[in-house]
């Protein structure tokens, strides 16, 4: 029997503000409009959980205000550390009002993470990877039917990589175009992980909600 599993990526967060774990008001405006549209298309939910991050759990609490239920933890769906892997990769670790100096050394310091070619760093790239699979199989081997899982950009691009076969470099690319409260949604079997749909924002496609669309 498959599971289908929801990711949904946390609403805009604080960038460059001192404080990145928490929701802007666009960011909750973001989550809310996701849980309308999902409520509008009838659509239930057997789990909906959130990783530890407060913006993981602001948008999982957004999303089940609009569609019912209650929001369940489970740890290992949080982001890695983007500060650390800058700081190994020799770059700034603080977010700067420049944000595209900022995402371009991101870029370079994930990818170099992924190859294995950072010392120094708290959680390697390894150990990213086995604590996702790890959550992502106990959600899918505990529950059939569906899952909404409110997580982060870094889980996503590792998840929908894995079910591409998409080596580091490709995975840190998926990563940086997932956009705030998109969904991702794969079909889990037994046999196998499959894409279905990556990335998508029906509920920000709308006249008065074009400057909606964000990234971070």
């Amino acid at each position: 029997m498959a599971v289908e599993l929801w990711l949904v990526r946390h609403g805009q967060a604080a960038f460059a503000t001192g404080d990145y774990d928490r929701l802007t008001a666009l960011g909750w405006d973001q989550a809310r409009w996701l849980g309308e549209h999902l409520a509008t298309r009838g659509l239930t939910f057997d789990r909906i959980v959130a990783g530890t991050l407060r913006r993981q759990q602001e948008t999982a609490e957004a999303l089940a205000g609009q569609i019912g239920g209650s929001v369940e933890t489970v740890p290992g769906l949080e982001e890695y550390n983007p500060a650390d892997i800058l700081l190994a990769h020799g770059s700034a670790p603080h977010q700067t009002e420049d944000r595209r100096g900022h995402f371009r050394a991101l870029r370079a310091a994930l990818i170099a993470w992924s190859e294995g070619r950072l010392d120094g760093v708290a959680e390697p790239f390894d150990a990213f990877a086995a604590r996702i699979q790890a959550a992502i199989a106990d959600l899918t081997n505990v529950c059939q039917g569906r899952i909404l899982a409110a997580t982060s950009g870094g889980v996503i691009g590792y998840v929908v990589g894995t079910a591409l076969g998409a080596n580091g470099a490709r995975m840190v690319d998926l990563n940086l175009q997932a956009r705030n409260s998109s969904v991702t949604r794969l079909i889990v079997t037994r046999q196998a992980m499959i894409l279905n749909m990556f990335n998508a924002i029906p509920h920000l496609e709308h006249p008065d909600r074009a400057s909606a669309e964000t990234y971070s």
